[in-house]
């Protein structure tokens, strides 16, 4: 573990589980595409604003996650106190988007809005094999899942935090 300046970061998974005997932790990637961690030489974890650099050793790939071995997590007992903690890269290592992209990740938090007004806030992001997915937390506590689907999007303004739907008609 180092103490280094915290960039501004992005969120890219979760550490799973430790892998092995020798530190190596299994981080579920939010986005199975992402190979965000292939090059890292340097990720994050915790939760919140609470963040801790950590050197990386080593990454490898695996269905559906990496396997990091981390400096100074040596021996499964270390990487198993990391177990639910946010894994997040720099993103000026991420690659540059074109007009109209935007990060999955960027959307938690953003306020919900339907034809009717305020919906709910993004608690987070699922990707299917078919579509990707807002949780929404709605007013009344209850949590619900809408797509990411053009039919039912109006706009998404991920920097202003902000998502409409056009409809929510057979969603909610």
């Amino acid at each position: 573990m180092t103490v280094a300046p915290k960039p501004v970061t992005l969120e890219v998974g979760r550490v799973g589980k430790a892998h092995g005997i020798v530190g190596e932790v299994r981080v579920e990637l939010h986005w199975d595409g992402s190979d965000s961690l292939a090059s890292s030489e340097r990720v994050w974890l915790g939760q919140g604003n609470e963040l801790t650099a950590f050197e990386v050793e080593r990454a490898r790939r695996v269905p559906k996650a990496y396997l990091l071995k981390l400096a100074g997590v040596d021996d499964r007992n270390a990487a198993e106190r990391l177990r639910g903690l946010a894994v997040a890269v720099p993103r000026d290592t991420l690659p540059v988007l074109a007009e109209g992209e935007y990060y999955l990740a960027d959307l938690v938090g953003a306020s919900v809005l339907g034809p009717d007004g305020f919906v709910g806030r993004v608690a987070s992001v699922l990707t299917h094999p078919t579509v990707d997915a807002l949780v929404v937390e709605l007013g009344d506590g209850r949590s619900v899942e809408l797509p990411l689907v053009t039919g039912f999007v109006r706009s998404v303004d991920a920097e202003g935090k902000r998502v409409e739907f056009s409809t929510l008609d057979g969603l909610i």
